[in-house]
């Protein structure tokens, strides 16, 4: 049986294209953008200078490994537990029982960690789009880009990205309980904060406050030990209940500061 929903991707009534994709076109035809560039990894150079392979004849010019591993991909698309096993497998965080143990999986293919999820060894965005939510703390500190990063939507407790310099592409979790850690940021332009931070807000390397649009609420305390000037920083309508830190900030710049802002703790 063909693993290909439709083998008949030309016109019918049309005239025939001689010119016919190669592998990895017609796998981006037939799978998600994502697996299709894992099967294209598996490809390789194999693939170039491909022209001939129509739809139907492609699982004839794969060899027995290649349409099985396609097969994989396609099952683990289908079934969100072999999916997260496979997932797990690959960043060494643990096997099958491993998975059950520490994800809960819903009837609508969505899927929530119920644990923390130390991925500091993920060095290219690679985070399970079916992954909604992780109850514990998410750690992310091997990640240079957020290009293609897909998080979950909440995070019960803590999110680190100690190592992103730039936030383009990055769009944080609509909920954080715990802190967010972006020490390494260097630029505020593209960053999206959530409306509240349960705890701590670091943005260690910030150089300017310009752009910065700080979340409405923050449970603990706001590091902005970089910052070597005020401007920009609006602090008007925003609840810290901790400190905020401005250690290189000339000290009768955070005197006005204080003044401005009676109920905020500025040092």
């Amino acid at each position: 049986m063909s693993i290909f929903k439709n083998n008949n991707i030309n016109n019918p009534f049309g005239v025939p294209n001689t010119a016919r994709p190669n592998l990895g076109a017609l796998a981006s035809k037939i799978l998600s953008d994502r697996d299709a560039a894992r099967f294209k990894s598996i490809l390789g150079k194999k693939d170039e200078g491909n022209p001939s392979i129509s739809a139907s004849g492609l699982e004839e010019a794969m060899s027995d490994e290649e349409i099985e591993e396609l097969k994989t991909v396609e099952e683990e698309r289908r079934d969100p537990l072999k999916r997260i096993i496979a997932w797990a497998k690959k960043y060494n965080l643990g096997d099958e029982d491993w998975v059950k143990e520490n994800f809960k999986f819903n009837d609508d293919g969505s899927v929530i960690c119920i644990a923390d999820l130390d991925l500091d060894s993920m060095t290219e965005p690679d985070f399970p789009e079916s992954i909604k939510s992780v109850n514990g703390s998410l750690s992310l500190n091997g990640l240079t880009s957020a290009e293609g990063l897909e998080l979950p939507k909440e995070i019960g407790w803590s999110l680190c990205l100690n190592d992103l310099t730039s936030a383009k592409g990055l769009k944080l979790p609509e909920k954080i309980g715990g802190y967010l850690s972006l020490e390494s940021l260097i630029s505020a332009k593209g960053l999206n904060l959530p409306d509240t931070i349960g705890e701590s807000l670091f943005l260690d390397s910030l150089t300017s406050a310009e752009g910065l649009e700080l979340p409405k609420g923050i449970g603990g305390d706001l590091i902005l030990n970089s910052l070597t000037s005020t401007v920009g920083l609006d602090l008007t309508n925003i609840k810290v209940w901790g400190f905020i830190y401005l250690e290189k900030v000339p000290d009768h710049e955070k005197q006005k500061l204080r003044e401005k802002y009676p109920d905020l703790k500025i040092v």
